[in-house]
């Protein structure tokens, strides 16, 4: 240990006292600096810090770091925020930066953190065709930690009798859960948002965030889920994170002291959205319509964001940058993606793709046409000069069409023919597909609680063009029809008071087993399909309600024939396919392990399917 004179000691301890004088004044002025901290090394050298504090326009601000520079500061309506534009030079090393602020009665100093940006160990897209996601709703999925399921720091508190309440799901109860996920076969996961949702009333949702930058401490904290996606990637596994750029929660620390006016989108009285998403490209839309959807407020409890205010379409954009630097996730699914002001949102993508050149991001864009998806998922400028930059859509106008192909009285022709109009859009193998999600009926009740049918919309959602997503418990044949409270249920077994547990096998019915494993099989086999991750597809006009498709490489051909007629074909001939089958003469049935030792006919009985890998 070293010895100091014991001036020298007195000089430290007056340095360390003026040090934590300088924290205890920063703490009493600056309330909020977001991001929380940045790093070095990013390819836009450029930060905006958002700070909030009791008249912290008042200031003057200087800092002195090399590398480091203070373009601007930048003072806004009210007085209590101020925006300070930093550049961050390449040659800028990690390290803890002194921002001094002055005025004529106070001077204080906020340190603020620069760490070393990490290299991210994927390459490339990271959710590709060759990925299963699987959709989860963490306040219904399982509960982990039964200590956080009431939170002082939360006004909700545990409610499980309440269809709309807090059920006590966390992200503790998915890591605890990772067998089960690993046995089904599924490589991606999609949270509902995590992030802080503090109101009184709905907020298991995740969709009214009331701070961004926070998870809700009733699922964990911004280390658990950390934590998730490390352990995802060690099992190979890959994470989505679900952003709401559209609104906020009533709750958000923002609403008590607003930075502007036009931060938010407001009206006389409220204004609820019309929810059209097709008035954002409509050539023939009215003004009155138009303001609806993007200015209307998706609730009562949901203040509309206005992202034509540049500050604050910076702020989002770096809160989806710092999660995926912080976090390490592999995609974003952007929520409600025509609501926002659409070039705001062309700008975040065009961003978030200079950072992480072939990131994953999935745009939510619920429209029933594939010419209105279209507008989104184009490979160049619109005729009214819009590129929205989206590299993946939510294909509703498939997921209608599927529900009405496996529905009652169903036609299959119905997939077939919007399969047809794949020529509108720009990329239609990065389309999300999917069978089911959180804000509609449960697949089987959509189904008419067809058990065979829900068989059928699993093969063709899992073999078609697209990077396919199921929703958690469709396997397991949840059928809860709306209201959202109910369609979001509890997975069985999540809670230690439950009375049987489906993730295990003994947990399950024997028809929740037969399904389960039905979509185990196809997952399993799925994860090294090359025809289906790479392959093009050509199908066949169906006939009597029989769709036969093909998937296929130049190494591989997959032939799938969905049978979804109530009628048996003990020898369907398969001649007239002859042109995809050349070259292959025997095949093999994944799903029930049975070999084809010809290619002449084969056994279709009625509301099943075949997915045969072929054999030359």
């Amino acid at each position: 240990m070293k010895s100091y004179s014991k001036k020298v000691l007195l000089l430290l301890i007056i340095g360390l006292s003026n040090s934590f004088l300088i924290q205890g004044q920063k703490s009493e002025i600056l309330s909020h600096v977001e991001p929380p901290f940045w790093w070095t090394g990013m390819y836009n050298p450029n930060l905006q810090l958002l700070l909030h504090g009791e008249s912290i326009s008042s200031f003057n601000v200087s800092l002195k770091y090399e590398g480091v520079q203070l373009k601007s500061v930048n003072k806004v309506e009210n007085k209590n925020y101020l925006f300070l534009d930093l550049s961050i030079s390449k040659n800028a090393k990690p390290g803890i930066l002194s921002i001094k602020f002055t005025n004529e009665k106070k001077e204080f100093i906020h340190k603020y953190q620069l760490k070393e940006k990490e290299k991210r160990s994927q390459v490339g897209q990271a959710v590709t065709p060759a990925d299963v996601i699987y959709l989860i709703t963490p306040d219904r999925f399982a509960n982990g930690d039964k200590t956080n399921d009431s939170t002082e720091d939360t006004l909700e508190k545990l409610n499980r009798k309440n269809h709309d309440g807090r059920h006590g799901g966390d992200i503790k109860g998915v890591l605890d859960n990772f067998g089960y996920l690993e046995e089904l076969g599924v490589t991606t996961l999609w949270l509902n948002p995590f992030l802080e949702n503090d109101q009184a009333t709905y907020s298991y949702h995740g969709y009214a965030i009331s701070d961004f930058y926070k998870t809700d401490t009733r699922l964990g904290t911004n280390e658990d889920y950390k934590k998730l996606v490390d352990q995802s990637h060690k099992k190979g596994m890959k994470v989505i994170m679900d952003q709401v750029f559209n609104h906020c929660g009533a709750g958000h620390w923002w609403l008590d002291d607003l930075p502007s006016k036009d931060w938010l989108n407001q009206w006389d009285s409220f204004t609820r959205s019309n929810f059209t998403n097709i008035a954002a490209s409509d050539p023939y839309v009215s003004s009155s319509d138009f303001d609806l959807l993007t200015k209307g407020w998706f609730d009562i409890n949901m203040p509309d964001l206005n992202l034509e205010n540049e500050f604050l379409a910076t702020y989002m954009i770096q809160n989806s940058i710092w999660w995926v630097e912080y976090s390490g996730i592999d995609g974003i699914r952007l929520d409600t993606y025509p609501y926002p002001d659409k070039h705001a949102m062309s700008r975040w993508m065009k961003t978030l793709t200079q950072e992480y050149p072939d990131f994953y991001m999935v745009a939510e864009t619920w429209a029933e046409r594939a010419s209105y998806l279209s507008y989104w998922n184009n490979d160049k400028a619109n005729k009214d000069g819009y590129t929205s930059n989206v590299n993946s859509i939510s294909d509703y106008a498939l997921y209608y069409s599927l529900i009405r192909a496996f529905g009652k009285d169903g036609n299959i022709e119905e997939v077939y023919k919007t399969l047809a109009e794949d020529f509108v859009y720009g990329n239609p193998g990065n389309n999300k597909v999917f069978n089911g999600n959180h804000d509609v009926d449960r697949l089987l009740a959509l189904l008419d609680k067809d058990v065979e049918k829900l068989k059928l919309s699993m093969v063709f959602t899992l073999t078609t063009r697209g990077i396919p997503q199921i929703y958690y418990g469709d396997e397991i044949l949840m059928k809860n029809k709306r209201p959202d409270g109910k369609v979001r249920q509890d997975f069985p077994g999540g809670w230690q008071e439950d009375s049987r547990n489906a993730f295990t096998e003994s947990g399950r019915t024997k028809e929740e087993n037969d399904v389960f494993n039905y979509v185990k099989t196809i997952l399993n086999w799925r994860k090294n399909a090359k025809s289906i991750h790479e392959g093009k597809l050509t199908h066949y006009q169906p006939v009597d309600n029989v769709y036969v498709y093909f998937r296929y490489t130049d190494m591989e051909n997959t032939m799938i024939i969905i049978n979804n007629s109530d009628k048996d074909y003990p020898n369907f001939d398969l001649e007239r396919f002859n042109n995809s089958l050349e070259g292959y003469t025997k095949g093999k049935d994944i799903l029930t392990g049975k070999k084809l030792q010809n290619l002449q006919s084969v056994n279709l009985s009625k509301n099943t399917a075949l997915i045969i890998d072929l054999v030359k």
